[in-house]
């Protein structure tokens, strides 16, 4: 769906986004302000968002965006945009004012309600994370790409919690997996939990809280990607995108190691 000079095209203007916001993240004021639904969005957040649509209106004209800065669009006219782009242009924005690093961009392309490609990138480390349906997941760090995953995990399961959204069910869900299995907690924030687990330095993120389809949908084909899956905790089936409600059902993601996750749900 993408030509190869697109598919560099977009990696460079994601990474271009990524030094607008460290521009701000280093050396400007954040003018932090709170929105309708009580999260915060800073100047960071509607750069990469001008930067990232601009960007994409060029390289792939004709395909719409939803964005996180920009979502107030009818259902009737966006149920008709096939295939469309999800941005979330600052994903942990909480993050970026705690300034603790684990923020990204996360640009997912929807086709018949599945994510068709994702891209992640992380600007403080340069880490950008690809995927494409059915041909597999890689990371780029340095130039170099390198295929998903890089490890093969053993022993205990590790299970990554969000450092900003970890809420009391998503505690039980693991105090009950514990009595079957090993258990090692890590904290992350951002949509990087999934990029994790596609490395395989992750095996498990549940995530039962208020998340929005922006926040997942290019993880979750990372994830598939190189091995693992992306299940809601109800249906049992893989989420899917530009529903009329931009609310995500509870779900967890997976590693690759992870065969039998029915047994874990």
């Amino acid at each position: 769906m993408l030509s190869q000079k697109q598919i560099s095209d977009i990696i460079r203007l994601i990474e271009d986004a990524g030094k607008e916001i460290l521009n701000v993240y280093y050396h400007k004021e954040f003018n932090t302000r709170i929105k309708k639904d009580n999260s915060p969005v800073t100047i960071a957040d509607l750069s990469s968002d001008n930067i990232i649509k601009s960007g994409l209106a060029e390289i792939t004209p004709g395909i719409s965006v939803i964005s996180e800065e920009t979502k107030e669009i009818d259902f009737e006219v966006r149920s008709q945009w096939n295939p469309v782009w999800i941005l979330d242009p600052l994903d942990g924005t909480k993050e970026f004012i705690s300034k603790n690093n684990e923020f990204c961009i996360s640009l997912a392309l929807i086709f018949d309600h599945q994510p068709v490609a994702g891209f992640i990138h992380a600007p403080v480390s340069s880490e950008t994370w690809v995927a494409f349906k059915e041909n597999g997941a890689y990371k780029i760090i340095e130039g170099k790409k390198i295929l998903l995953p890089l490890f093969t995990p053993s022993w205990a399961y590790r299970i990554t919690i969000s450092r900003s959204h970890y809420i009391e069910s998503e505690a039980a869900w693991i105090e009950k997996l514990k009595e079957q299995h090993d258990v090692i907690i890590t904290v992350q924030g951002s949509a990087i939990k999934f990029c994790r687990i596609a490395e395989g330095i992750s095996d498990i993120y549940p995530k039962f809280g208020l998340i929005n389809e922006w926040d997942i949908a290019a993880g979750h084909l990372i994830v598939e990607e190189s091995g693992g899956n992306v299940i809601e905790m109800l249906s049992h089936c893989p989420p899917v995108y530009n529903k009329k409600s931009y609310f995500q059902p509870p779900f967890a993601a997976f590693g690759f190691r992870i065969k039998e996750w029915e047994k874990l749900i």
